[in-house]
């Protein structure tokens, strides 16, 4: 018989040994994956039990019973840190829920509670929290041009902040042909004629994506947790997978009821009684300076005239303009963008001010939904000391309401639990807490591939002795007739053409084993939604670019009733679920093969840009990828090619072994009962082999008295 001795933290974070009934049976199970629910990773739970009302107890349940006292009082919506032992060894850690307690004349007679394993105290601690809620600030950036660009073309943070080329609205191609007025925009070649804005890629047609391992990281410094691998986080299949940063569908900060947003055109600053300049947020000059010539007299007078001429897209904001002056509006206009164009007009200096005493500030604010406008600024000197005036006048490029990019805010809606749950699904990984104090990462999370974890040092304990022998039972392990590995129902265009066209979701598998008829469908459903990606070819010649990009738009088709010819090939934003891609750097693009992008209020032509994927790596004609996101075998977007049916998908890496011996045909579930002794109980880890005669099998789950050792096994033949 052993003995049981089980340890919670009271209220002052020190665990407390509580009595125990002398006849109370404490059985815990414990399984880290079933083979019959197998996108699920379990935690050691026990059948509720109870404890006496003692002193000693009462201390650490204090007042639970008695509703009228708060202060204090035990908790019970919380659960408590435990430690269970046998024969004064650990045996395991976690925590204890307490369900209620049994009165007997009006006093406490017995505590019920319920013990859970470590692992689930993730759920505990994530809550409903979402990743909006994560500390993001080291990856915050300047939402301007050249930052936009730096991060398509390099990278921000060392790429841990990347613009991938994915537009949620405008349709991108690539024609090398000579433009006309006529051309559809987003056309990305860049030739000698390809220079005029609306036939480029623009900064407001992209939004960021971070890395996922930069997520991890910040759950782990919120939670004071600590997550360990065998570098399966931090290098292939995960170094350069990235989360989109989409929260809204069409341009950043786009949706509706947001706070305010705040767009600083420029401070207007005088540097000497000769020279007027106006610095935007990415510290560009814009043209709008010039020789005062003769300082000013007393009676100069100086006129801002600022024009915003909203993107005809939007057709629904009200906004206000307001000029500045010394930090004090001086001059305001409130208008809707479908309004019309907003002028506003401000007599900045005359009888007497000083030059070198005023600065003035030009905003464009809206509370509702962010929007693309171009502003143009007049700038007019009257009245010279010489008799003489002078007028400047500048057009900046396109810019839009959001100012900076706080990546928290721009996180896609998602719980921090179903987004750690999404990534051990993808990857068929198992999670748990190392509980083994001898061990180097005591105390930390472990994430294997199930593979992995099966492979990982396993022991082989042999319990033949420990059989009862006079029964057991012989089960199939098959309860579903097929697996579906699927991601969100896809919303965007490529996406429904391919499923349009062959009857199938890119991306998604269906393991239907033959001649297996039982049971129902199991799905694995991830909560990302999963894009198709397409490599652009020129349509003047058929050539194939090295661009690929993707599309997060699709809902219905949007022609320009003004364009000539019709139409202009957009459609319309979607809200994508999460998406997860890699990100892969393109560098070398060359002459005609150049990006056109317009920025800062000039074309380039790009030599490199960081491609969205769903591999991690660009294969060769004969070599495939290491990895894709795709769970069954899909052509490869960028290299039009399925290796021969040979794609490194995440069934075949992460799931095909583990599935296929589930459906083999001499697969089973052994139940049987085992007097286990404490040097089993204590030693186990649920990768380890049970060895009965000269068979040795895996453990699907046990489920233990701890006082008398008896354990119902369920386990499987290994073969």
């Amino acid at each position: 018989m052993n003995k049981v001795i089980l340890y919670i933290k009271d209220a002052d974070n020190v665990f407390q040994q509580v009595d125990l009934f002398d006849d109370e049976t404490i059985s815990v199970t414990s399984k880290i994956q079933d083979i019959r629910d197998i996108s699920k990773v379990f935690t050691d739970f026990s059948q509720s039990f109870t404890l006496p009302a003692s002193k000693k107890n009462n201390k650490i349940f204090k007042h639970f019973y008695n509703y009228f006292i708060s202060v204090g009082a035990f908790d019970a919506r919380k659960k408590s840190e435990a430690v269970l032992e046998i024969n004064y060894i650990p045996f395991r850690r976690g925590k204890i829920f307490l369900n209620g307690v049994k009165m007997k004349n009006n006093k406490p007679y017995a505590y019920n509670v319920t013990f859970f394993g470590n692992t689930v105290t993730l759920t505990d601690l994530f809550g409903d929290d979402e990743l909006s809620s994560l500390s993001f600030t080291s990856f915050d950036h300047n939402y301007t041009d050249s930052n936009v660009e730096t991060g398509l073309t390099t990278g921000l943070s060392g790429g841990d902040v990347i613009y991938p080329l994915i537009t949620h609205t405008k349709r991108l191609y690539f024609d090398s042909t000579t433009p006309t007025a006529t051309t559809l925009d987003g056309n990305l070649h860049k030739g000698t004629n390809q220079n005029s804005q609306n036939i480029a890629l623009e900064p407001s047609d992209l939004k960021p994506a971070i890395k996922v391992k930069k997520i991890i990281d910040a759950i782990e410094s919120k939670y004071g947790i600590q997550f360990v691998d065998s570098d399966f986080l931090s290098t292939t299949p995960m170094d350069n997978l990235y989360m989109w940063l989409s929260k809204n569908k069409g341009i950043l900060g786009g949706d509706e009821g947001a706070e305010d947003r705040i767009k600083i055109l420029g401070t207007w600053t005088n540097s000497s009684p000769t020279y007027l300049s106006l610095l935007f947020p990415d510290g560009q000059q814009l043209g709008l300076t010039g020789s005062l010539g003769s300082p000013l007299s007393p009676a100069s007078t100086i006129v801002y005239t600022l024009q915003i001429v909203p993107d005809s897209s939007y057709t629904s904001t009200q906004y206000t303009v307001q000029i500045l002056r010394d930090g004090n509006v001086v001059a305001e206009k409130i208008n809707n963008i479908g309004t019309s164009t907003t002028s506003i007009t401000y007599s900045a200096l005359s009888g007497g001010v000083s030059l070198a005493s005023q600065s003035h500030t030009f905003k464009v604010i809206t509370s509702g939904q962010a929007f693309v406008f171009t502003p143009t600024l007049t700038f007019t000197a009257a009245a010279w000391s010489n008799g003489g005036s002078e007028v400047w006048t500048t057009t900046p490029a396109s810019q839009n309401v959001l100012s900076e990019i706080i990546i928290a805010d721009q996180m896609p809606k998602i719980k921090v639990i179903d987004f750690i749950s999404g990534i051990l699904k993808m990857f068929n990984l198992t999670i748990y807490y190392v509980d083994d104090e001898s061990d180097a990462d005591y105390d930390k999370i472990r994430i294997l591939p199930l593979d992995d974890y099966y492979d990982d040092n396993p022991k082989i304990f042999d319990i033949t002795k420990y059989i009862d022998s006079s029964e057991h039972d012989v089960e199939s392990t098959i309860p579903f007739s097929e697996i579906d590995l699927e991601y969100e129902k896809p919303k965007t265009l490529l996406m429904k053409q391919h499923e349009e066209s062959f009857n199938h979701i890119f991306g998604d598998e269906e393991f239907k084993p033959i001649d297996v008829d039982r049971g129902k469908p199991y799905k694995v459903k991830l909560p990302f939604e999963h894009f198709k990606f397409e490599r652009l070819f020129d349509e003047a010649n058929g050539n194939e670019t090295d661009i690929q990009w993707g599309y997060s738009a699709g809902d219905n088709f949007k022609p320009d009733a003004d364009a000539t010819p019709q139409p202009t090939a957009n459609y319309q934003p979607i809200l994508s679920k999460p998406l997860i891609f890699y990100g892969i750097r393109i560098t070398g693009l060359s002459g005609d093969g150049r990006i056109n992008f317009y920025g800062n209020g000039v074309h380039k032509g790009l030599t490199s840009y960081w491609k969205p994927s769903n591999t991690n790596e660009n294969g060769t004609s004969s070599t495939a990828p290491a990895f894709t996101l795709n769970f069954d075998n899909e052509i490869d977007e960028f290299n039009l090619t399925d290796y021969d049916g040979t794609t490194n998908s995440l069934f075949k890496k992460f799931y095909q072994t583990y599935i296929e011996d589930a459906f083999n045909a001499k697969k089973r579930i052994f139940k049987l009962t085992a007097h286990l002794p404490s040097s089993v109980l204590l030693n186990y880890k649920l990768n380890d082999r049970f060895q009965i005669g000269d068979k040795v099998f895996t453990i699907n789950s046990i489920d233990t008295n701890l006082k008398t050792g008896e354990s119902k096994l369920e386990l499987l033949n290994v073969l």
